[in-house]
């Protein structure tokens, strides 16, 4: 059967727009989201959790075992002045596994930043990598002077 030149363009485009319909339902529109240890999550936006720090002041002073203080400055100043009981794992683009952290207790992160940035990205990365026990010092290394709290350095 011959078609005339006008209906073979309409059998053309009714075949792209059959296309594209099919290709959509079987494929699905880009969802939105990321992967949280190893699962999508759609409409993942981390918000983090915050401590206090005179929650944080009391649990050291409790010596809780439950907590992990995690400085993420560099080590020049990480070993110059940080939080009594704090390690060090310092702000890194990607971070690497395995991560030597435990996942069995609350890890309290700080940095010396203004709006929390370091310190709301590594704990990003972290639940990313399936670590749910997590709070950001709220305030961070400067609310932490500014209250007096005690310090310690590592030299």
């Amino acid at each position: 059967m011959k078609y005339s030149r006008g209906k073979r363009r309409a059998w053309h485009a009714v075949g792209a727009a059959l296309f594209c319909f099919l290709a959509t339902a079987a494929f699905g529109q880009e969802r939105k989201g990321t992967f949280v240890d190893g699962e999508f999550v759609e409409d993942f936006a981390y918000v983090p959790d915050f401590m206090a720090p005179e929650e944080l002041l009391r649990l050291i002073d409790e010596k809780s075992a439950s907590i992990v203080i995690v400085d993420t400055g560099a080590p020049a100043i990480w070993e110059d002045e940080h939080i009594p009981g704090a390690i060090n794992f310092p702000w890194v683009h990607e971070v690497a596994l395995p991560v030597p952290l435990p996942r069995d207790k609350t890890l309290v992160i700080y940095c010396a930043c203004k709006a929390h940035e370091d310190s709301t990205d590594m704990a990003k990365k972290l639940s990313l990598l399936g670590y749910d026990k997590i709070k950001v010092l709220k305030g961070g290394w400067f609310k932490w002077q500014d209250l007096g709290y005690r310090t310690v350095q590592q030299g």
